[in-house]
C-alpha cells in the first residue's frame, strides 16, 4: 500500500495527528501546517494526497471557517472521524500548581475547559496555534511558570507531567474531523452525504428543503448556517444526511435543486458512529 502524504493542522501527537493515524493507519507521512487554510491550500495544489480538518467539537461547537474553506478550495469530503478528547493541565516535570502564571493551548482546546480555567486565579490564558506546539514551548521554557492544556499523547511526546487530569467541561467529549481530497472519491456503500445550499429568499424556503428530506426517509444529522463572504443578507446551509438507499438521496437532491438557488454535493462517504 502506498504511503499517503497527509496534511494536518498542528504537529505530531496533536489530535489531528491521532485522527490521521486512526483513519489511514500508522504508515503515513504527516505534513504539519500552521493553519486550517494551509491544509486546504496544500491539498488544492497537489502537495499532499489528503487533508484532515476538525469540523466540530461536542463542547466548543462548529468551526465555521472550515466550512467556508472546503467550499473556497473546492474540496471533497471522503470520510469522517470521531475522536474522543481528553484534555489535562500539563507542566514541566516538578512544577507545582502555585508556580503556574500562564496556560497556553489551541483556542478550541481552551474553549472546552472554560469551567476549570475560570477557577484559576492570577493565571493568564493565552491562545496558541496547536496543543502539541504549545507543549513544546512548555518543555523548553527556562522556568516553570508556563503550562498547557493538551491530551495524553502530547504529554507522552513532550515528557510533561499531568498536574490536573481531564479538565474538560464535559467528560464524554469528542471532536469530529472531515477527511478531505481534491477529487471526488466515493467509498463502497456510502451511507452519508454532505451538501451545501443557499435557499430562495421567501418565507418557508428552508422548511421546504427539510420536508423533502423527511419525505424521502433520510436522516438529517447536522444543519449549520454559514455566513457567505461579502454577502450580509444571505447564509449558506451545510447539511449532513444519513441514507440507506442512494436512490432516495438522489431523488431528494433532484427535488431540492428546484427549491434552492444553489446546491453542491461535497461528498458521499461512510459515516462513523458517534462515541458515547
Amino acid at each position: 500500500m502506498r504511503n499517503h502524504n497527509i496534511a494536518i493542522q498542528g504537529s505530531v501527537s496533536s489530535f489531528h495527528d491521532l485522527a490521521a493515524k486512526k483513519y489511514f493507519g500508522e504508515e503515513i507521512t504527516i505534513l504539519e501546517c500552521g493553519s486550517f487554510r494551509e491544509v486546504c491550500d496544500k491539498l488544492s495544489n497537489n502537495l499532499v494526497d489528503y487533508g484532515i480538518i476538525a469540523i466540530e467539537n461536542k463542547i466548543a461547537g462548529s468551526i465555521l471557517l472550515n466550512y467556508q474553506l472546503i467550499d473556497l478550495f473546492d474540496l471533497n469530503i471522503i470520510g469522517e472521524i470521531y475522536l474522543p478528547v481528553e484534555l489535562s493541565l500539563l507542566v514541566k516535570k516538578g512544577t507545582k500548581l502555585k508556580e503556574i502564571r500562564e496556560i497556553i493551548s489551541h483556542p478550541m482546546a481552551l474553549g472546552q475547559c472554560q469551567e476549570y480555567l475560570s477557577t484559576l486565579e492570577d493565571v493568564k490564558i493565552s491562545e496558541y496555534k496547536d496543543t502539541a506546539t504549545s507543549a513544546k514551548l512548555v518543555k523548553e521554557q527556562d522556568g516553570k511558570s508556563l503550562a498547557v492544556i493538551a491530551g495524553p499523547a502530547v504529554a507522552k511526546e513532550h515528557e510533561l507531567e499531568t498536574i490536573e487530569g481531564n479538565v474538560c467541561d464535559e467528560k464524554q467529549n469528542f471532536t469530529r474531523f472531515y477527511i478531505l481530497s481534491k477529487g471526488a472519491i466515493v467509498k463502497d456503500q456510502p451511507n452519508k452525504a454532505s451538501i451545501t445550499l443557499t435557499t430562495k429568499n421567501h418565507i418557508g424556503s428552508l422548511s421546504e428543503v427539510l420536508l423533502i428530506i423527511k419525505d424521502q426517509g433520510l436522516n438529517l444529522t447536522k444543519i449549520q448556517s454559514v455566513p457567505i463572504p461579502n454577502n450580509l443578507s444571505q447564509y449558506a446551509f451545510h447539511l449532513d444526511i444519513e441514507f440507506m438507499n442512494l436512490d432516495c438521496l438522489d431523488a431528494a437532491l433532484e427535488q431540492i435543486n428546484d427549491k434552492v438557488t444553489s446546491l453542491k454535493t461535497l461528498g458521499l462517504y461512510k459515516g462513523e458512529t458517534i462515541p458515547i
